[in-house]
């Protein structure tokens, strides 16, 4: 009994659900959005380095890009085992107070280098945030409401963006290009909050009370990375795996590439690039909250594969085909933007019911962080090909891993049965 008091005390009690709900639901909208805010940064910041340092090229932007991804990718497979060991709602405090450390400090750098230093290690804090927050959300939540909270989550992501786009558009003509970093910065603030405010995952209490008081889990005394490998796992990681690698080719050949795509080959103009992309997150709030419904209703996979085949054929006709009328070039943008918006929005549900609870975060991060790990060459081999063929003709070659993802989809399940 006295074991079970000392350590009731040191990974908390196990809380009502229901009443933190909506504080969970807050704070991972809140630590999204930086997420989708610190990625766009450097996205919008681009065109600005071009113009700032003589000396940045574009091959230049794609090594710093990589640095980004090789970062969050060891992030990954670093706090992912943490948050199984010591909590998901800790590990989440240091992801964020570390990368908004990092983005802040990116401000002051003076050349690409410096730069894909800060971007590395700001990528390490970045690297399980999304992850993290998505297992903490879903132990909150119930089964049934498992994709509607999923893509409340994921609002978060262009309200970040649209506030570092508003930025863009109304601070950096008066600031420059490091205001941007210095907004992102305010991601410790929200690591603070949820330090004071937010209790531990009251799955993953459970699961360390019945530990120490001998009740049989199926849990192993000690769990990590190797689990993913054995026998029962092998299958769930390794698809896992090949979702999330399909779509981080595609998310970032497109979230680092596109204002440079409308900037320097639709010749639009920083004010002009910046309402469309703002148009862009619009269309992005309307996939997710179509995805919520629809993936319940329907179940999170037949919902994310049907969304993948026609992501590929939506993205190709943009990029791939000159339109002589511009009109429809914006047209496809807005519902190339939003048929991937739902994928995004049920996969943090989907996934999280892949893996059993004690090794449910490491299993979500490191697909999550792989899926990132084998990304980190579309920056580099992108810049490369954009020299002679150019952006968009890349970009819609990128379509394919779309219905690679789709595939990935197909071979896994909804499964209510590990949470």
């Amino acid at each position: 009994m006295s074991t079970f008091v000392e350590t009731s005390v040191s990974v908390g009690a196990v809380v009502d659900a229901a009443r933190y709900r909506g504080k969970v639901l807050a704070i991972s909208i809140l630590g999204f959005a930086f997420d989708g805010m610190d990625i766009w940064v450097f996205a919008l910041a681009l065109p600005l380095l071009f113009t700032a340092w003589p000396d940045f090229l574009i091959v230049h932007a794609g090594l710093v890009g990589t640095c980004m991804l090789l970062g969050m990718s060891a992030g990954g497979y670093v706090f992912g085992p943490l948050a199984d060991k010591y909590g998901r709602k800790r590990t989440l405090v240091w992801c964020i107070a570390f990368f908004g450390i990092t983005t802040g400090l990116t401000g002051f750098v003076t050349n690409y280098i410096q730069l894909a230093a800060l971007r590395f290690l700001a990528g390490l804090g970045l690297g399980a945030e999304w992850a993290l927050a998505g297992t903490l959300l879903q132990e909150y939540t119930a089964p049934e409401k498992r994709a509607k909270y999923s893509s409340y989550m994921q609002l978060g992501w262009p309200l970040g963006v649209g506030v570092i786009v508003l930025v863009n558009h109304f601070l950096c003509p008066i600031f420059g290009w490091p205001i941007l970093y210095f907004v992102g910065a305010t991601a410790v603030v929200l690591a603070f909050y949820i330090q004071v405010a937010i209790p531990e995952s009251p799955v993953w209490v459970k699961m360390q009370h019945d530990k120490i008081n001998g009740v049989a889990t199926g849990a192993p005394a000690a769990a990590g990375f190797g689990d993913l490998f054995k026998k029962e796992n092998i299958r769930s990681f390794l698809f896992v795996a090949i979702i999330c690698t399909s779509l981080m080719f595609t998310y970032w050949a497109v979230n680092t590439w596109l204002p440079t795509i409308l900037a320097r080959e639709r010749g639009m103009s920083p004010k002009a690039y910046s309402s469309f992309l703002m148009i862009l997150q619009f269309s992005a709030v309307l996939g997710y909250l179509v995805a919520g419904w629809a993936g319940d209703k329907f179940g999170k996979r037949p919902v994310m594969a049907i969304c993948g085949f026609l992501s590929a054929c939506t993205l190709f006709l943009w990029m791939g085909i000159e339109w002589e009328d511009e009109r429809m070039f914006y047209i496809l943008g807005v519902i190339a933007w939003c048929i991937p918006s739902v994928i995004w929005a049920i996969l943090a549900a989907y996934l999280v019911e892949q893996f059993p609870t004690h090794i449910r975060a490491v299993g979500v991060s490191a697909g999550y962080s792989t899926g990132r790990l084998v990304a980190t060459l579309v920056p580099v081999v992108m810049g490369a090909a954009a020299q002679k063929v150019g952006l968009a003709v890349v970009m819609a070659f990128i379509s394919i891993f779309y219905l690679i993802c789709a595939f990935g989809v197909l071979m896994l399940r909804d499964s209510k049965a590990h949470i």
